[in-house]
């Protein structure tokens, strides 16, 4: 399942910094590090010009490229989230994913509920239902992948399944380009409330310089719970990209920024939703060029430490992605949980810490 297309930077700026590796002793447990050399394709937005295909050979800056991990114990009621699992499913569950990406259908709900009663014991499903308000930026807004029938057939279907966890309802919505997002969205988060009042609406909420000109938050505020009546919030600021033709180390201060600008905009931090960056576009097979860039053991270790600092019991957490985000005709983004045995040492270790 291909659960969004990969956005644009535009006018993102990348600050250089001096990385280093602070881990908060949480619970008496230390963070070990082995050495484990990565090797990347330079990665670039279109914007930044640079062509996939190019290589580069990145070393972690902290010189400790490998790493048997600890993480801290989080609530025991923080279930852990990740998308585009397809048939590795066992092989999700086995990494501690216990809520998974189930694609709703708009025209067999008894499927989608036969789907979802069918995970393993003690996993729950998040149900994908369409895309609301998410179109790039100056193109016009598409119609909900769901209409309200079949959104409400669904819901209506899947009442009462304790399998459900809830429903996800947009990915990047952009309100600016389509102005009734907000409005759309509250019309379904508050259909869940009345006929399934046990599941919880979701949404990613991207808030990109792009989409707010005159300042971040313009996205957090249009779609904050007082406005949209949502539960539940992600917010992805992936920090590990390309400047140019050079591999930087991951910005873990965006992550910081961005739950500061949420919270100031009316988001709770008990209703941020921590998204992780478990993907790259390295070595990307279709024609365009690429940007982002898959964090090492210890730069994705040092992510979730400094989520972990920021939200520490959330209802969830999610990893985006596990699966490559892949068609027939494009790769956009073809490293992941699933390609990466290195970095499911790293979400293993932090899933266990439930």
């Amino acid at each position: 399942m291909r659960r969004r297309q990969l956005r644009k930077t535009g006018s993102r700026q990348i600050g250089i910094y001096v990385f280093g590796v602070i881990f908060a002793l949480l619970g008496g447990a230390i963070l070990l590090f082995a050495s484990h050399a990565a090797t990347f394709a330079v990665a670039s937005e279109a914007e930044q010009g640079v062509l996939a295909g190019s290589t580069s050979t990145f070393n972690d800056p902290s010189g400790s490229n490998g790493a048997a991990v600890r993480f801290g114990a989080l609530s025991s009621n923080t279930l852990h989230y990740t998308a585009n699992v397809g048939s590795g499913q066992a092989a999700a569950v086995s990494l501690g994913y216990n809520l998974l990406d189930i694609t709703g259908s708009t025209t067999n709900p008894n499927g989608t509920k036969s789907i979802v009663d069918a995970l393993p014991n003690g996993v729950r499903g998040l149900v994908w239902v369409g895309n609301l308000g998410n179109a790039p930026l100056n193109a016009s807004c598409p119609a909900p992948g769901f209409t309200n029938v079949q959104f409400q057939s669904l819901v209506d279907t899947l009442n009462g399944d304790s399998k459900v966890y809830g429903y996800f309802l947009a990915d990047e919505p952009h309100p600016s380009v389509c102005p009734n997002a907000a409005s759309d969205i509250k019309a379904r988060a508050d259909y869940i409330h009345a006929h399934a009042p046990a599941q919880k609406s979701f949404i990613v909420v991207l808030d990109g310089s792009n989409a707010c000109p005159n300042g971040l938050g313009c996205e957090y505020n249009a779609l904050q719970p007082s406005k949209t009546d949502v539960d539940l919030f992600g917010i992805d600021p992936y920090p590990c990209h390309y400047n140019g033709t050079t591999a930087v180390p991951c910005d873990n201060t965006k992550i910081t920024g961005s739950v500061q600008t949420a919270e100031a905009n009316g988001i709770p931090a008990a209703q941020i939703v921590p998204v992780f960056q478990t993907f790259g576009q390295e070595g990307r097979s279709d024609s365009g060029t690429v940007y982002y860039r898959t964090p090492t053991v210890s730069e994705l270790t040092s992510m979730i430490s400094t989520w972990n600092n920021l939200i520490a019991h959330p209802a969830f957490d999610y990893a985006y992605t596990y699966g490559v985000q892949c068609s027939a005709n494009s790769c956009p983004a073809p490293q992941a949980i699933s390609n990466h045995p290195e970095l499911q040492t790293v979400v293993q270790a932090h899933n266990a810490g439930n």
